[in-house]
């Protein structure tokens, strides 16, 4: 090989080089932007069905149920549907992301074009995790609260102690007899959320709770009434049901 050819070959594994590295920061950066979770495409990954398979599972504690609030709702596609298949009267999804709350706006409003009865539907932008209440709350009277697939996300954003808070928040605004739905991610699931995203590590160091969170739900009170495992291509995890324990003398 020449000179100039092996320096023609330098000069491409340079840049071959180059062309890498901008890809690991470029994948890194939309980490950042989506360090909560808050992925714009995440139906396109997770469930295009129509309806969501998760429902098959939910239909026992949702179906007929007066009030149901999805934490972490992303894009509503789920939480619409809550609506359109179990009859519920109210249906308030929660999102932290103005962007995802928008789509899911939007969304709500295509559904009404074409005659799907989500009136009962409403969307809110919220940081559920550090404030409480929110605009839709009423202490005591959800009947059903789901936080699917986002506790990892509160969790590494946050801390274990305010993981433990919102556990126990939830507890005061569920009503008696009514349930909490988890699907909590695992921690190695975790970990590797933390690798892409860099500003999450040091919150991971600190963490000591992992999911499922069973002790820590108990101690608070919780109930827990089922469970399962999900087999979905990608998204192989449990799912959890707790109860808030009916009031005393029913």
């Amino acid at each position: 090989m020449s000179t100039l050819d092996s320096q023609a070959e330098g000069l491409r594994t340079s840049e071959d080089s180059i062309s890498v590295l901008t890809q690991n920061q470029r994948n890194k950066q939309n980490h950042e932007a989506h360090r909560f979770g808050n992925y714009k495409s995440y139906y396109s990954f997770r469930s295009e069905l129509i309806p969501d398979p998760r429902l098959t599972q939910l239909a026992s504690f949702v179906k007929g149920k007066g009030r149901v609030l999805d934490l972490g709702c992303n894009a509503g596609k789920l939480t619409l549907e809550l609506s359109t298949h179990f009859g519920v009267s109210q249906v308030v999804g929660v999102d932290i992301d103005a962007g995802l709350v928008a789509s899911a706006r939007e969304a709500k409003q295509t559904a009404l074009a074409a005659g799907q009865g989500v009136g009962n539907v409403t969307f809110e932008e919220f940081d559920f995790a550090n404030t409480w209440p929110f605009q839709g709350d009423a202490a005591g009277q959800w009947d059903v609260v789901l936080l699917l697939s986002v506790v990892k996300w509160v969790h590494l954003n946050n801390s274990d102690a305010i993981l433990t808070t919102l556990f126990e928040r939830l507890l005061e605004v569920v009503a008696p007899g009514g349930f909490l739905v988890l699907e909590p991610q695992d921690w190695a699931n975790y970990r590797r959320a933390a690798k892409k995203c860099p500003s999450l590590k040091a919150n991971f160091k600190n963490l000591e709770l992992q999911p499922p969170f069973t002790k820590a739900l108990a101690g608070l009170g919780w109930e827990q009434v089922d469970g399962w495992e999900r087999d979905e291509i990608g998204f192989e995890r449990s799912v959890r049901v707790w109860k808030k324990p009916e009031a005393k003398g029913e």
